[in-house]
This record gives C-alpha cells, sequence and structure tokens, in this order.
C-alpha cells in the first residue's frame, strides 16, 4: 500500500519522513528555507508545492526581499517542476482551498490570497509586521465564506487568532486571546483548534468561541521550542525543537524531533529525532487534502490498509514474490495497548524467566529450538497449542492478565475483522520478551499450527531509539523487508516466510503474539498452577509430566 509519509519543512531541507518505520530522505535542499506545503491538485500525485525564502533573517521587507517562492516539486525525484515567484517577504505559511492559496507574508504584515494555479495575487490585508502571522487556516466556507481565513498572530509574546476576510478586510469577530503565547499552528479538529503553546513547550486544545481556558494535552518538561504540527485520523504529528539562537535556525547538522500523539487516548505514541538540517518549521502531507489546517485522514486517497488477513494458501511455502506484500506482511489500525503495558512494566523483571514463573504451569520440550533459534528469548505464555493446532492448552496465568490482553484482542479481531468472541478463536497466546541485546535468528515456523493459522504480533514495549529494533521478513525471492515496529500497531506476517529480528538497544522489546483460527476451536483445556507438560505429547488432549 501507500506510505504513510508526512512532509517536514525546515529551515535547510525539504524531507519526508515515513510515520511507520521512522526514515527520513530529503526531497530538496538549497533553497534557503522552506516553509508551508499544500497539494498539487493535478494528475501527478508525486508532485506537491512548498514555500521557499532565503534564509537571511534580516531581510524581511517587500522592498529588499524579492526572493520569496512557490515551488512544485516531484517528491519522488526531488526535481522543481516549476516555480512561481511570489509579492511576500519572510513567508511564513502557505495553505490551500479549491482554487486559493492563502499566504502568511510575515515580513510585510500582511495575509495573501493567491489564485490557484496562476499565483497571480488576488487579495491583500494589512495587518502589522509586529502581530508577525506565523500560521493560517481556512475558515468554514457555508458560516464566513470562500475568503475568510483563521490567522495565528504570534506577537512575539501572549499570541492571538484572529479570523479576517480577506474580501472585506475585516475581522469577523474578536480575537482569540486564551491560546498560548508564541504560538504556532492551528488544526481545525471536530469542534476545537489544535494548536501549539511553543512558549510553553505544549500541544494545546483550544476553545474557538473564546469562553474556556486552552487544555493542556502534552508538555516537554525543558519547554522546548515547537512548531509544524497536522492531524491526521486522530493523532498529532509536531515538531519539537530545542531553544536556539536566530542565527542558529539554518545549522545544517541541527536535527528536531517529530511527536505523535494520540487525540482521543489522550497519549503520546511515539518521538522520533530527525536530521531536518534546521530548525523545524511545517509537518504536513500534501498528498492528502488540507492536511496542514484540517482533521485529515490517511485513506482519502489511498488504498484500503488492509485485507482481512493473509491468505493460508500463501504459507504453503517460502517462496512467496517479494511485490506480493499482502501475501507477506498486513498491517492495521492501532488498538490502545496502554493497560497491558503499564501492567507489565510493573511486573517484577524476572517474571518472564523460568525462576519467576510460580503459579503458571509449565511447557518442556522445546527448550532445543528456543536455543537454537532464540538465545535470550524470553516469554509468557497464555495460551498453547500442540503442534497440529487442535488441542489449546489455557495457562494460569491467562486470569491475571485478562483483564489486560482481552481489550487489545476485541481493539483487533471484533472492532476491525468482526470476529465477536475472539478468545474462542485463538489457538497460542503468548508474551515474546526480547531481552537487551538479543537476536531471533533467520527461521520458518513450521507444522499444522502454523500452516493452518494466522500469527499476528501487537507491540506493546517498543525500544525508542531509532534503528535499534529490526524485524525483517526474508523471501527466498525478492527483496528483504522491514517490518515498522509501532508501539500499539498491530500486524499478521506470513510465518512460513523466513524472518528475523535483532533487539540491540538497552531495554527489553515486548510483543504479544496471537495465533489465530479462522474458526472456532472446540478443544479446549484448562491446566492447573504447577502443571508440568511435554509440548511431544500435547495432541491427546492430556497434559503429560515431564519425567
Amino acid at each position: 500500500r501507500t506510505p504513510r509519509e508526512l512532509t517536514l519543512a525546515s529551515h535547510g531541507a525539504f524531507l519526508a519522513l515515513d510515520v511507520e518505520s521512522k526514515a527520513a530522505r530529503v526531497i530538496h535542499r538549497g533553497r534557503g528555507v522552506y516553509y508551508g506545503t499544500f497539494e498539487d491538485g493535478s494528475s501527478s500525485s508525486d508532485a506537491v508545492w512548498v514555500a521557499s525564502r532565503p534564509d537571511n533573517a534580516k531581510t524581511r521587507t517587500r522592498t529588499a526581499t524579492r526572493g520569496d517562492a512557490l515551488l512544485r516539486i516531484d517528491a519522488k525525484r526531488g526535481e522543481i517542476l516549476e516555480e512561481r515567484a511570489i509579492d511576500a517577504a519572510f513567508t511564513h505559511d502557505v495553505v490551500r482551498r479549491g482554487d486559493s492559496v492563502f499566504v502568511a507574508d510575515t515580513g510585510n504584515g500582511r495575509i495573501l490570497e493567491l489564485e490557484y494555479p496562476s499565483m497571480r495575487t488576488l487579495r491583500a490585508v494589512e495587518l502589522s509586521v509586529k502581530a508577525h502571522v506565523n500560521t493560517l487556516a481556512p475558515a468554514d466556507a457555508s458560516e464566513y465564506g470562500e475568503h475568510a481565513v483563521w490567522a495565528v498572530l504570534h506577537n512575539l509574546g501572549p499570541s492571538e487568532v484572529a479570523l479576517i476576510d480577506l474580501e472585506t478586510g475585516r475581522e469577523l469577530r474578536p480575537r482569540l486571546t486564551r491560546v498560548g503565547t508564541k504560538s504556532h499552528g492551528l488544526v481545525i479538529y471536530e469542534d476545537r483548534f489544535i494548536m501549539l503553546n511553543s512558549g510553553e513547550g505544549q500541544l494545546i486544545s483550544v476553545d474557538p468561541s473564546g469562553v474556556e481556558d486552552y487544555e493542556i494535552l502534552w508538555t516537554d518538561d525543558s519547554r522546548t521550542f515547537m512548531k509544524g504540527l497536522c492531524v491526521i485520523d486522530d493523532v498529532a504529528f509536531f515538531g519539537v525543537s530545542a531553544f536556539g539562537r536566530r542565527e542558529d535556525r539554518g545549522d545544517p547538522n541541527k536535527s528536531s524531533d517529530v511527536v505523535a500523539f494520540d487525540l482521543v487516548r489522550k497519549r503520546e505514541l511515539w518521538r522520533q529525532t530527525v536530521m531536518t538540517h534546521g530548525l523545524l518549521n511545517v509537518i504536513a502531507a500534501p498528498q492528502i487534502e488540507s492536511s496542514t489546517w484540517s482533521h485529515a485522514h490517511w485513506n482519502a486517497n489511498s488504498p484500503s490498509l488492509y485485507a482481512e488477513w493473509i491468505p493460508l494458501a500463501a504459507k504453503q511455502t517460502n517462496d512467496c514474490e517479494a511485490t506480493d506484500r499482502n501475501s507477506l506482511l498486513l498491517t492495521y489500525d492501532d488498538v490502545d495497548v496502554h493497560l497491558l503495558r503499564d501492567y507489565i512494566q510493573g511486573l517484577p523483571r524476572d517474571v518472564f524467566k523460568e525462576s519467576g514463573k510460580n503459579g503458571n504451569a509449565l511447557l518442556g520440550g522445546r527448550d532445543g529450538n528456543m536455543q537454537k533459534f532464540k538465545p535470550n528469548v524470553d516469554g509468557m505464555l497464555l495460551f498453547f497449542s500442540d503442534r497440529s493446532g487442535e488441542h489449546v492448552f489455557e495457562f494460569p496465568f491467562w486470569k491475571r492478565l485478562e483483564p489486560y490482553v482481552q481489550p487489545v484482542l476485541i481493539d483487533l479481531f471484533t472492532d476491525q475483522l468482526g470476529v465477536s468472541d475472539p478468545l474462542r478463536h485463538v489457538i497460542r497466546l503468548q508474551l515474546a520478551v526480547m531481552n537487551p541485546g538479543s537476536e531471533i535468528l533467520p527461521h520458518v515456523d513450521t507444522g499444522d499450527w502454523a500452516r493452518r493459522h494466522h500469527r499476528f504480533h501487537v507491540p506493546i514495549i517498543v525500544p525508542q531509539n531509532a534503528g535499534a529494533v529490526e524485524f525483517v521478513m526474508m523471501p527466498e525471492s525478492g527483496q528483504e523487508i522491514a517490518v515498522p515496529l509501532i508501539e500499539g500497531r498491530p500486524f499478521e506476517i506470513n510465518n512460513a516466510v523466513t524472518h528475523r529480528v535483532r533487539n540491540s538497544a538497552s531495554s527489553w522489546r515486548i510483543h504479544l503474539l496471537v495465533d489465530f483460527s479462522e474458526q472456532p476451536t472446540a478443544k479446549r483445556h484448562v491446566l492447573k498452577p504447577g502443571d508440568v507438560c511435554d509440548y511431544a505429547k500435547m495432541g491427546s488432549g492430556r497434559c503429560v509430566a515431564v519425567t
């Protein structure tokens, strides 16, 4: 499927960031400072528009600066396809709605409306240079008209949001003042505005009526500088940079962080450091219409994110074609894992070792395989089947973890795949723990339990170090495929295809592994604490003591 990519516009580069793999690539450099970006709207899906301006922050007047321009760039090849000069200076934002492009002409204290695609100036409204307009969001056209925009006024201190009609030049309502200090960004989300209170290092939710104080959603204790914001599928993506001197903003060695925050569950999903080659200014997804100023959706112009599951016929061979990605890997929508993650983090560190499994049942007869392919990898069994997958044994620890695991199963299998009672379809359920420095060597899963059932992973704890954990599919024909590892982002793999995993981080990597039957399983058994089972003899449906 189409990669989920954000674009990052910084003081030294225009980049793309894959939100799953966290891999960043430079699209374009060498045109000074990059700012607002918007969708092209033509048949070329790879083309996007981005604003560029000279990197001399002191040159801000209309008479002194003629270098501000809009660049139409092929986002795959990095080539400038078209360039349009604009009558603006110190440009801070550019957004598009329909046939109108709105420009924050910060150096001249104005807001411009351009005609798309000619980029001819149609209208200009004077504010003030001191207001330092830095973000624009077209207002609801049905209520305020086609030429009305919300404008964030940085003010170099206590900030404001103004609603301005560019056709009449009037402000349509009193300015909002409860919007933070030195603020940036404005995304219309449900009945609120999501903004960055940059002066305090906060992501905030603002009441558009101006009656209520803003709600703090996320904060950085070091009160770092925040710029760049978009909201896609209820996730806010925003930029965090260290404070520095203005003249250092274009430092080619400067990096910034991108944070993903779940607005529904109100929790941080991940934070990734990216070499942005300068201060990060704008985050967008210009392949999605209006992504910088309204709640957007990844699915708006891309194929379905997932089929129901990998066809079992694809698990009869290790020679899947590399181009047939749906026979190797499927990714699903995020599920809420925070209850399970918090519970695990509160457990004793030895709970996944043999010494910490008092109260559970034990399974013997697999030590040789584990030592051969999975040395220094631990786990906790909750359900486990025999080799055929027909007899399923419930382990005592399931009752302890049921309140934390069951919601995850419902989120994935009921809400996304339509399975009403997912537990009846589970043949194996376990927590797989990769200790620091551990490695799972290249292998395939064999036996009827693997060939006749689906293998799902739900990442519960993933080390945040970029590239510290690798999960790689290795089909015999074709290129290797890196599996994106994101906490709460489930995926199904074809475990009949060779795969390997490495954890070079200094912390755990913990996944919930689910082997799932398309039909409910009837032969289910309950083990008691202290039972010791022999894997080779479980097919009888009895738990035979290892001697």
